[in-house]
């Protein structure tokens, strides 16, 4: 589990540094009077994820859940955190939202990345909370 937990932190420590040269380019964007909403959606939101990965490497080893079973549910979480950052960061060069699977290649990388996190994370922390759970009512 150990090598979990560094896996979680070294995650959330490279997250929040490319939230940060996110906010690099955030600052660029509102200097050159350009819409800064994608960059700042890609610095705060990636920020998030990153203090997320972080605070999940605190407490993975809290449920009662076999090695196995926590490294599943944290590699999905993982999953969900770079699918969305790739999504984020697509969007802040691109200007595509991806809001349907049609149009230009960046549109479409966008909406495939928030649909592939989307489809693990539910089931990553569920994982989770039912090990969380399960501890709770051991004790």
């Amino acid at each position: 589990m150990e090598q979990l937990v560094i896996i979680l932190a070294l995650n959330g420590a490279l997250v929040l540094t490319v939230s940060m040269v996110a906010g690099l380019f955030l600052y660029l964007s509102i200097l050159n009077d350009r819409d800064p909403a994608a960059w700042h959606l890609l610095h705060a939101g990636g920020a998030g994820r990153g203090v997320m990965l972080l605070a999940l490497a605190a407490l993975i080893e809290q449920p009662a859940l076999t090695p196995e079973t926590a490294s599943l549910a944290a590699w999905l979480i993982i999953f969900f955190v770079w699918t969305s950052m790739l999504a984020m960061g697509t969007r802040a060069i691109s200007g595509d939202r991806g809001l349907r699977l049609e149009g230009s290649l960046p549109n479409r990388l966008v909406y495939i990345s928030y649909g592939l996190g989307t489809l693990t994370v539910f089931p990553g922390f569920a994982i989770l909370i039912y090990g969380l759970l399960k501890a709770l009512l051991a004790s």
